[in-house]
């Protein structure tokens, strides 16, 4: 089988996953979430993500309360695993990107419900886990990673303008904030990107639990701070307009 043949099936097995979970969601099935841009409160709600070793992709997908009171959430990603539940081991010498696709419903505000869930403008995410590091799409050194034409934001499954805020110290491969015209309650955000193993000092191999001097180290979980943010008027909300106006979309591929 060709590298195009593989490509094709990889993202028609994506679609199906995607399916099911769409078809969960549907039926009421997502979990809440409740988050926001608090970092100084006490409680961060963590949500697991699971693994699909027959798609070889992390799927997410939530009803996302936007509360710019409550603090971030702490996603836990699982260990990549093959079809049959064995750890998948990642070498930092052979990077080895696992996708991830996320669907974040934004609940609107209803009687009896939430007190409050507002517009998402940007969004912020920090890999926790020493080691790992971010891919978007348009990253040339995985250009067969992403089908054609993602984005890293989508609103309601369409592509929606994005760019990174004029800020060089976000710029961390372990981070990522982009800014966006409002995405409101009830639309739905999608997040495309992937995970990638770079390694640590003292540990190349990930997903046997142990350092390279066989020191034992839990490698069951990826941890990863996420976000929105409320922009200051004024500030980052009229960038993104401005970007707007002018019909302009920053991309930024990252060359290796």
């Amino acid at each position: 089988m060709n590298s195009s043949t593989t490509r094709t099936a990889l993202f028609a097995i994506m679609g199906i996953v995607a399916f099911g979970v769409f078809t969960a969601a549907a039926n009421g099935q997502s979990p809440v979430v409740v988050a926001g841009a608090n970092l100084d409160i006490d409680f961060n709600q963590e949500v697991p993500v699971g693994y699909s070793g027959f798609a070889g992709a992390y799927f997410l997908q939530v009803d996302l309360v936007h509360d710019p009171m409550a603090g971030p959430m702490i996603k836990r990603f699982e260990t990549p695993v093959t079809d049959t539940t064995d750890r998948i081991l990642l070498d930092a010498l052979q990077p080895f990107p696992q996708p991830i696709w996320e669907d974040f419903f934004i609940v609107p505000p209803v009687p009896g419900g939430p007190p409050v869930s507002v517009a998402v403008r940007d969004w912020h995410e920090e890999i926790l886990t020493e080691g790992w590091e971010w891919v978007i799409p348009g990253d040339t050194r995985f250009p067969d990673l992403f089908p054609p034409d993602s984005s890293l934001i989508t609103r309601n499954g369409e592509p929606h303008p994005w760019r990174f805020p004029p800020m060089p110290a976000v710029l961390q491969p372990n981070k990522l904030w982009v800014e966006f015209p409002p995405i409101h309650p009830g639309e739905t955000l999608d997040v495309h990107k992937a995970l990638l193993w770079v390694g640590a000092e003292g540990n190349r191999i990930w997903g046997d639990d142990v350092l390279d001097d066989g020191t034992a180290f839990d490698e069951g979980v990826i941890s990863v701070l996420e976000y929105p943010t409320v922009p200051e008027p004024g500030g980052s909300a009229l960038a993104v307009l401005g970007l707007l106006a002018s019909g302009l979309v920053t991309w930024r591929k990252r060359s290796g």
